[in-house]
């Protein structure tokens, strides 16, 4: 099968005007549309503490438009106070104003750093301790379900839907502040992680809305802990993996210390999508770095950082409070080259550099109508060219964060005809505007009535899970084809109910290479899209 290719040698000066020379010392950027890997949930903010300070602060709007806005946030993550006199008003707040600021679906993520303290061992909401055990001598599950139960309830009554949920965060910590420590399995000592799991789903089936489900979340990456608790709990409970970074490589000096375990975690677990919800090390440019890493070593789907803080906090947050003051930080600048041109829903897709100072990732839009490229030189002045396939460049954006420049608009109306300089230590994305040319995924017309969503993980290794939604209840043919349009299996083939549905694709007969899954719900109702088996 052969495939339009459209080589554009790319890029830009200081100052938009370069040697007709320049070409031959530049290193070239590979970017291949077709090739996709995984769909993102997209960016958010890591959000916990400080929320009266920002509710009262005099200048809160503009914090809210530069948090919710000129990031161009996916996701919100909240801690939940219920049980521990939350101020819902606050919340509510909150809700609305990135819902008003922000120009995408912003999704909410609801994190708990521990019950309240009639449900601890030493009955405080601070300073560590477990589930309390009841009259009968075992860890109350029941009771820290209810808590979560209760707590969606007064969400919901506020007006608040939280999209996902994990149920503690940083479950293997014992610290002096709010915590619960949670083993994987249970001990004399400590409640297990897997029980409270489980008591947590079962409880939340009831509810009208029932969100998904963030787990373990994870103090780190580092010391087997991901796959301790990812192992011992039932992982069907879950809809997504989580975890932070504060170990498990050195993201103050090396962010590619990171890349053997993140790579493990997302080869042994490439069943769901992978969330990194909170991190703030490693200054502004080790942050764009470990986020590239993130992203194509560890096949992330979703990225939040420490967002707002007091000016006595952390000292990497995006925004920091004073008494009638705040400042933007430089951090902001570099997580904002990714989050406000890459977004929910848009796919990972092939990048590679003939230079290895230089980081290159590419992502392309649900409708493949933008093309956003993100380019770290981590060294000294260099040039680069691009050799774009399957997509046809109509235009641009260049956008660039250095030493001197804090999100600098470097052209507005990019044709592609220059060699890009990348100033050193920097941080360039190029927004692309146009088509793709490649293979042709299709939708039908009756889209509102018939939505295929693309498989996750893409690509896969044995495993995948594809989802569809109907709006009536149809008669349902799921197929999957190789790439000579052969038929290989029917995973459904039957009457179902309208709603949205779920099924897994095990491919562990098939060799590597592209095939594609289709779904047919009667005439003029037919989808098919691409997933990429790799062994």
């Amino acid at each position: 099968m052969n495939y339009p290719r459209l080589v554009v040698t790319v890029a830009i000066s200081l100052l938009l005007s370069v040697s007709p020379y320049d070409s031959l010392k530049a290193a070239t950027a590979g970017i291949n549309a077709s090739e996709t890997y995984q769909t993102l949930e997209g960016f958010g903010a890591s959000m916990a503490f400080w929320y009266g300070e920002l509710y009262d602060h005099p200048e809160k709007e503009d914090i809210y438009e530069y948090a919710f806005h000129e990031l161009g946030l996916d996701i919100l993550r909240l801690r939940n106070l219920y049980g521990k006199s939350a101020r819902f008003d606050i919340y509510q707040e909150f809700a609305d104003r990135i819902y008003t600021y922000s120009e995408n679906d912003v999704i909410i993520f609801l994190s708990s750093w521990g019950p309240p303290g009639n449900l601890k061992s030493n009955n405080s909401p601070n300073n560590g301790g477990t589930l309390k055990k009841n009259t009968s001598g075992e860890y109350d599950y029941e009771g820290f379900a209810q808590y979560w139960y209760d707590s969606l309830i007064e969400f919901y009554d506020w007006g608040i839907y939280p999209d996902y949920i994990s149920i503690q965060n940083e479950p293997g910590f014992e610290v002096e502040w709010e915590s619960c420590k949670f083993e994987s399995h249970e001990t004399t000592s400590f409640a297990g992680y897997d029980q409270a799991l489980a008591a947590v789903y079962d409880a939340i089936q009831d509810l009208d809305f029932i969100p998904k489900i963030l787990a373990p979340e994870v103090l780190g990456i580092g010391y087997n802990l991901f796959p301790k608790y990812a192992n011992a709990m039932n992982q069907d409970y879950v809809d997504a993996y989580a975890y932070h970074l504060y170990h498990g490589g050195d993201g103050n000096e090396n962010p590619d210390s990171f890349i053997t375990n993140l790579s493990s975690i997302a080869n042994s677990y490439s069943d769901k999508p992978i969330f990194q919800t909170e991190y703030d090390y490693g200054g502004w440019f080790n942050t764009a770095w470990l986020m590239h890493n993130c992203l194509v070593y560890g096949n992330l789907s979703a990225y939040l950082y420490w967002t707002i803080m007091g000016t006595s906090d952390i000292d990497a947050a995006f925004i920091k409070m004073g008494h009638n003051h705040f400042t933007v930080t430089k951090n902001y600048w570099a997580f904002r080259q990714f989050s406000k041109f890459i977004h929910a829903e848009w796919q990972r897709v092939g990048a590679e550099i003939d230079n290895e100072g230089v980081k290159v990732s590419a992502y392309i839009s649900p409708h493949d109508d933008m093309l956003t490229v993100v380019i770290i030189n981590t060294g000294e002045e260099e040039e680069i060219e691009f050799n774009i396939q399957d997509f046809l460049v109509d235009g641009g954006e260049i956008i660039r964060t250095s030493e001197t420049e804090d999100g600098t608009v470097i052209s507005n109306d990019y044709d592609g005809s220059t060699t890009l300089v990348l100033p050193p230590h920097s941080i360039t994305t190029v927004a692309f505007t146009g088509e793709k040319t490649g293979i042709k995924e299709t939708a039908d017309a009756h889209a509102d009535e018939l939505l295929l969503s693309r498989c996750y993980p893409n690509p896969f290794n044995a495993m995948t899970t594809i989802e569809f939604s109907i709006q009536e209840k149809s008669r349902i043919q799921l197929k999957i084809y190789d790439v000579s349009g052969r038929e290989l299996q029917t995973l459904i083939n039957r009457t179902m109910p309208a709603g949205k549905h779920r099924v897994n694709f095990n491919a562990k007969d098939l060799i590597s290479g592209i095939y594609f899954y289709q779904i047919y719900a009667g005439p003029g109702h037919k989808e098919t899209h691409k997933m990429i088996l790799i062994k």
